[in-house]
């Protein structure tokens, strides 16, 4: 099978339940027992191209985890600790997923054995192996049992002093501050600084350290393990904020999209709303707001021009909350997402697709944007010649009518992946149709053709409303691996 389509089709089945579920007030945020495993067990045994494997890697186990999901979960171990680590970056990549899986403080010494091993490797080899261990952080209530096992938490405390410490250590510092901040909010780290300094001091090497060299993964992988900090809203507001500085114009394009990656995954983890919950507000040139991204997002979207950058903001699904608190902002957004979908550069159609999908399922649009988005989607598909919007559109539950006959045209395209995109489409929307006639109050089907022979379905609560909402591979494979970026572009020959 053709990598892009591995690529949708493992992309669709685990986007189902347990990937970025928008959190809003009075739900859970990331709610989702880990129905998953079983298909992300299997997308790891079988796949191997690195972009793709690099994306899974990233993802990390809902919590809390039930009972019924854990043997899913350790297949999912076993499976990333049997993968062929035939090269460095390989080796990386499983690493990076396994210590995010596992969690257990048993297997430290093999992760310290790793770490002392990463310092021979090449500099910008060391950096993502160093990277990828980082992201170890202890379970909750876990405490080194034996002798061996305190000796060892010891010596992975010291190590990543010494990395701290030393100067000049740019961007091993800001690497080390990291696995120290995971020690420290466990309680691992008593004569060490305060979680509170050293998430300043992640946030200040961040900002200080130079991107002008090919670790464009570096980043991802060390913010990506970072959780929301303190549970006081205050503190929480202040280092949300200073995070929001390195989003701005004058900030190179990797640290904005490695921060707004961060920042809209812990606004789809419910942080942004525990935040505003309180008394206390940001200020913003003078005035007092609650906290929340949207007027942040509607700034930055007059003027960013880049498509990852566009792309990690894509994600960020804003609550009821957000929009009432904000609600010119939300207009602004939604509207300049528009105008990007009609763009001449695919990837900005591609990121704004994804955006306004992700806009229209948290309930954040009018009735005429929900009108236009019908309007617009429709026009898409039938002129869209890029093969990745085409396969991103054909993931987006439309308002209305589904447009099958539309799609249907598309089956007569000459290219393969844009024929594709039409029976993934049509595919989705039988499913669709079969799961919605035995769920009790969530799906009316409306058995009637209209003109142009469609059937017309009303989808209230979509069993696959989570299918786009984190299309894009977010990783760049370091220069020299092998295989072509996932997103490259591709005209659909009709």
């Amino acid at each position: 099978m053709a990598v892009r389509k591995r690529y949708l089709a493992f992309r669709l089945v685990l986007s189902l339940e347990f990937l970025a579920h928008p959190a809003d007030d009075g739900h859970d945020a990331g709610r989702g027992g880990g129905e998953g495993l079983p298909a992300m067990a299997f997308a790891v045994s079988r796949e191997k191209y690195l972009a793709v494997l690099a994306e899974f890697a990233r993802w990390t186990l809902p919590e809390p985890l039930p009972p019924e999901a854990r043997p899913w979960r350790d297949r999912l171990i076993q499976v990333w600790e049997q993968y062929p680590a035939d090269t460095t970056w390989v080796k990386t990549i499983c690493l990076s997923a396994l210590v995010r899986l596992d969690r257990r403080v048993e297997r430290l010494p093999e992760w310290l054995r790793e770490a002392r091993r990463a310092l021979d490797l090449e500099p910008e080899n060391r950096r993502l192996r160093l990277a990828a261990l980082a992201g170890w952080r202890p379970r909750p209530g876990d405490r080194p049992a034996s002798e061996d096992i305190r000796n060892a938490v010891s010596q992975w405390v010291q190590f990543w002093k010494k990395l701290y410490w030393a100067p000049g250590s740019q961007p091993d510092g800001w690497i080390a501050a990291a696995a120290l901040l995971h020690l420290a909010e466990a309680g691992w780290l008593p004569s060490g600084p305060s979680p509170e300094r050293l998430r300043e001091e992640l946030r200040q090497r961040v900002q200080q350290w130079k991107t002008d060299h090919p670790d464009h993964s570096l980043l991802p992988m060390v913010l990506g393990s970072v959780p929301a900090g303190s549970t006081i809203p205050e503190q929480q507001r202040q280092e949300i904020a200073a995070w929001l500085e390195l989003t701005r114009k004058n900030v190179g394009w990797g640290k904005r999209e490695a921060v707004w990656e961060m920042l809209t995954a812990w606004q789809r983890e419910g942080i942004l709303q525990r935040c505003g919950s309180g008394r206390g507000r940001l200020r913003d040139g003078g005035r007092l707001q609650k906290l929340s991204l949207l007027p942040d997002l509607a700034r930055t979207l007059e003027w960013e021009r880049n498509n990852h950058v566009l792309r990690a903001m894509a994600g960020y699904i804003p609550g009821t909350a957000d929009v009432s608190a904000h609600p010119e902002a939300a207009r602004a957004v939604v509207a300049r997402w528009e105008a990007l979908s009609r763009n001449g550069y695919w990837e900005f159609r591609l990121a704004a697709w994804v955006a306004r999908w992700n806009l229209r399922r948290a309930g954040v649009l009018t009735a005429k944007e929900q009108g236009r988005f019908g309007a617009d989607y429709v026009e898409a598909i039938g002129a869209e010649n890029n093969q990745d919007v085409l396969l991103a559109l054909a993931q987006i539950n439309p308002p209305g009518t589904f447009p099958l006959a539309t799609w249907a045209s598309r089956l007569s395209d000459q290219d393969n992946q844009c024929r594709l995109a039409a029976r993934l489409a049509i595919h989705g929307w039988l499913v669709d149709m079969a799961s919605g006639s035995e769920a009790s109050g969530e799906w009316r089907v409306v058995r009637k053709r209209v003109a142009n022979g469609e059937w017309r379905v009303e989808d209230h609560h979509s069993l696959l409303a989570t299918r786009c909402s984190l299309l894009t591979t977010r990783h760049h494979p370091p220069a020299g691996t092998a295989g072509p970026a996932p997103g490259r572009a591709g005209r659909c020959r009709q």
